[in-house]
Parts: structure tokens; C-alpha cells; sequence
């Protein structure tokens, strides 16, 4: 009898123990992969993607000197009509979502958006000051902070910066500078420290 108990009590433990682990829709699992963008010289225009060489500067540019971009996923209006107008030794803006596959070319799957280099940076030229800080981008607000008795210790420092009319691409990068630490002060929050003064920056999509 005590043997028989002894099983069902185990058997009842297995299946407790079977109904453990991720739930469908755990929030802990998912991955979001930032909007990344970088320059680069079209080589060949071909059905369903376009090769590419990043030009100098671009972090790109380490994992391969050429990348072959799908365009399936990109729609007409992501393109800026540029698709059917492509020819090689253009220079294009590619943005995607992170992911570049280690073969030869390498390749991304996951771009959204291909304009001239030319017509991005003139649709970006009143960008507002922005920094990327944990893969999400935080604006500026105008405002200056109103905390008082504040922690001296920093969260983090801007340790990297693209131009004024650029979209920042890697952690503690911005458009406006580097050398500026920041601090966490609420959900989607963050203030930085510039001019003497802790300005507000908010997360927006």
C-alpha cells in the first residue's frame, strides 16, 4: 500500500512539473531587434535583393566588405520609389532590424526601408537630439528636470555620435555629441546631464 502511494505521489509530481516553464506570450522570451541603418555603394541589382558594400565607417562593414539585402520584405512606400530605380554604384540608406548572417556575402533578411543616400539625409535634416540607450531610441524634450537631492552616480555615458541628420544606431550613441552622462528616472525616461543643466528625454517608437 505504502508502495502504491509512493507512486501515484510521484506521478502526480511529474505532471506538475510537466506544466512548468515558459507560458505562451511570456514577455521574458520575446526579442525585439532595434532599427539599425548604415550607407552603402550598390553593386548588383538582382530580383530579390541588391548587393551592397558598406562604405567606410560603417560597423556593417566588419562582418563583410559585401551583403546581399532582401527587398521582399520592403514595401514601395518603406523605399522611397528607389527599388526599380537601383543601379549599381548608387549610394543607398539601408535600414533593418538587426541580423546579418555569417556567409559569404553576408546577408540581411530583415530590411525595412532602402532610400538615397541623398534623399534620407534630406528627409532627416531637422532630426530632433536623440540617443539610443538600451535599443530604444529617447528624444529630447526641451524640458529641464525638476528633481531635486539626485543620486550622483550615472546610469550610463554617451560614448558615441553619427551626425545631426542621423537616427543614433548602437547603445549610448546620439546625434547631438558624446561625453554626456545620463540617468534613469522613470518608465521610458531618461535625463541627461549637458551645459550644466539635466534636460528630459523621452522613449518614442
Amino acid at each position: 500500500m505504502k508502495r502504491m502511494v509512493a507512486r501515484i505521489a510521484a506521478a502526480l509530481a511529474a505532471l506538475a512539473l510537466s506544466g512548468c516553464g515558459s507560458a505562451p506570450g511570456d514577455k521574458t522570451s520575446e526579442v525585439t531587434d532595434p532599427k539599425l541603418y548604415f550607407d552603402a555603394t550598390v553593386l548588383e541589382v538582382r530580383e530579390h535583393s541588391v548587393l551592397v558594400e558598406p562604405l567606410e565607417g560603417a560597423e556593417e562593414g566588419n562582418t563583410a566588405d559585401q551583403i546581399s539585402v532582401g527587398t521582399d520584405s520592403i514595401s514601395e512606400e518603406s523605399s522611397v520609389g528607389t527599388l526599380a530605380a537601383l543601379r549599381p554604384g548608387d549610394t543607398i540608406r539601408i535600414g533593418y532590424h538587426g541580423g546579418i548572417t555569417e556567409t559569404y556575402p553576408a546577408g540581411i533578411d530583415s530590411a525595412f526601408a532602402i532610400a538615397f543616400a541623398d534623399d534620407a539625409a534630406a528627409g532627416q535634416s531637422d532630426l530632433a537630439p536623440m540617443v539610443m540607450v538600451d535599443g530604444a531610441l529617447y528624444y529630447d524634450t526641451g524640458e529641464e528636470s525638476t528633481i531635486d537631492g539626485r543620486c550622483g552616480v550615472m546610469d550610463g555615458e554617451i560614448t558615441s555620435a553619427v551626425s545631426a541628420s542621423e537616427i543614433p544606431a548602437t547603445d549610448d550613441q546620439s546625434n547631438f555629441g558624446t561625453g554626456y552622462g545620463y540617468q534613469y528616472t522613470g518608465e521610458g525616461q531618461i535625463e541627461i546631464y549637458m551645459n550644466e543643466k539635466w534636460m528630459v528625454f523621452e522613449e518614442r517608437e
